[in-house]
């Protein structure tokens, strides 16, 4: 995790674990879309492996939507109904 120092204050930015997870807590699902868009995050699976490795009970759906050329299938993710670490 990084810091940055502005105006003798030191900041610490949040990984992209965080970003994903108050994502979720915010608007309920994300999806690989959202994360490139929002924070530049190219590899959202591998997010979503961290935080479940964390304990973090998240579910994964896959969708089909017509897309441009044909159907395009991807995955979108949201939190369980306890949104929180299990033990």
């Amino acid at each position: 995790m990084k810091s940055v120092q502005t105006n003798d204050t030191t900041h610490k930015q949040m990984t992209q674990c965080e970003m994903v997870l108050q994502f979720m807590k915010e608007k309920g699902r994300i999806n690989a879309i959202d994360t490139l868009r929002e924070f530049g995050c190219f590899s959202l699976a591998a997010r979503i492996y961290d935080l479940r490795k964390r304990g973090y009970a998240i579910i994964a759906e896959r969708i089909c939507k017509q897309g441009r050329y044909g159907l395009v299938n991807f995955a979108e993710y949201h939190l369980d109904d306890k949104g929180g670490a299990h033990d």
